[in-house]
């Protein structure tokens, strides 16, 4: 019996202990670049969205639909970049960025949505 414990730390007690702390584990620079990655996601949903609004009106009263397109195709360009970009940098950076995105979509969807009333 004795030979089975052989290597093992029996006394430890993080062995049995779970402890996660998100600025030990990522960095105190790592916050902040997490931080600017859901504020730029926040601007990046902000201008999206509210471009989406702006580009819908505009396809609905018939205006300027060659312009629309072209840009509505820019902004997916820079929505699929911003993207892939912060999913080069990591999980946290990708998933704050989305976070920041729908942030700044329930901003637009709030302001917006008065107006459609």
């Amino acid at each position: 019996m004795h030979g089975l414990l052989v290597g093992l730390e029996v006394d430890e007690s993080a062995m049995t202990y779970l402890h996660f702390d998100l600025a030990e584990t990522l960095g105190q620079w790592a916050l902040i670049e997490v931080a600017g990655f859901f504020v730029a996601g926040f601007a990046l949903g902000f201008a999206h969205f509210g471009a989406l609004w702006h580009h819908t009106c505009q396809l609905v009263e018939g205006r300027r639909w060659g312009l629309t397109a072209a840009i509505a195709l820019a902004r997916f360009a820079l929505l699929i970049g911003a993207l892939t970009f912060a999913s080069l940098q990591g999980a946290a950076p990708l998933l704050a960025m989305t976070l920041g995105l729908l942030a700044g979509r329930a901003v637009v969807m709030r302001r917006f949505g008065r107006i459609a009333e």
